[in-house]
């Protein structure tokens, strides 16, 4: 698993499609790898912020990069019910991202592309243009046309290349992997800008989320494995804390 996946990071158009043959069962084996992956590698990353980064800013500034993580995430509770939280971070959230971040990566026609410009137009410009991209009932109407478009066969998802060069496509997959990253820095806001550099190790555990989750979008020629498999991961993290919270 590893293995591919660093010889997908080097080359993504190489991997286009490269799971067309595979069988149901082969494509679940290969999401529960994944998955061990991602949670793998995201343990050990929060264990070494959280025992050497954090420490020294605790020493040295008397500040914690993560706390502003458990704030937002205790004020994202706050004004959410349970079932809202888990339903926006575990369901919608996913689904917004997977559009936003790899859906460029599949061949697609031309709504599904004027839907993937306006989610971007919406999440760069919210209060210009007020689109509510996403709102539940844009996400809903959206999946539903998705789901139609799939099993209609309108969306081409059989082995044809993309309509991008081999350079031109491996950029964008990188770009899309960084933007996938990065997007998730906003989740420790207010930024201590004097620290900005130390922003990108946190997110880390994204950014290789970003990488499994195009290995699999473009494997598949799907955004179908990519969305169950972050669906499992932001799942994970929400089912603890809802336990704990019943326990305690």
């Amino acid at each position: 698993m590893i293995k591919n996946i660093i010889g997908f990071y080097y080359n993504p158009y190489s991997y286009f499609f490269l799971g067309k043959k595979e069988r149901f069962k082969e494509k679940i084996l290969l999401l529960r790898k994944a998955f061990i992956l991602c949670f793998l590698s995201s343990f050990f990353i929060v264990l070494i912020i959280t025992l050497i980064i954090e420490s020294i800013l605790k020493a040295q500034f008397d500040l914690s990069i993560s706390e502003n993580l458990r704030t937002n995430r205790n004020e994202f509770k706050i004004v959410n019910s349970h079932l809202e939280s888990f339903f926006k971070i575990c369901l919608l959230g996913p689904f917004e991202e997977e559009v936003l971040f790899r859906l460029p990566l599949i061949k697609k026609n031309k709504f599904l592309l004027m839907v993937v410009i306006l989610g971007w137009i919406d999440y760069l410009f919210p209060e210009l243009f007020h689109l509510k991209f996403f709102s539940i009932e844009y996400n809903v109407i959206i999946f539903l046309i998705l789901i139609g478009l799939f099993f209609n066969s309108q969306i081409p998802f059989k082995a044809e290349l993309t309509n991008l060069e081999k350079g031109s496509y491996n950029y964008l997959c990188w770009v899309l992997i960084l933007a996938f990253g990065f997007f998730h820095i906003g989740n420790f806001a207010p930024l201590n800008w004097y620290l900005i550099y130390l922003y990108p190790i946190y997110v880390l555990p994204q950014i290789i989320y970003g990488v499994v989750m195009s290995y699999l979008t473009i494997r598949y020629n799907s955004i179908l494995w990519s969305f169950l498999l972050h669906v499992a991961i932001n799942s994970t993290s929400e089912i603890y804390r809802i336990i704990d919270l019943l326990i305690n």
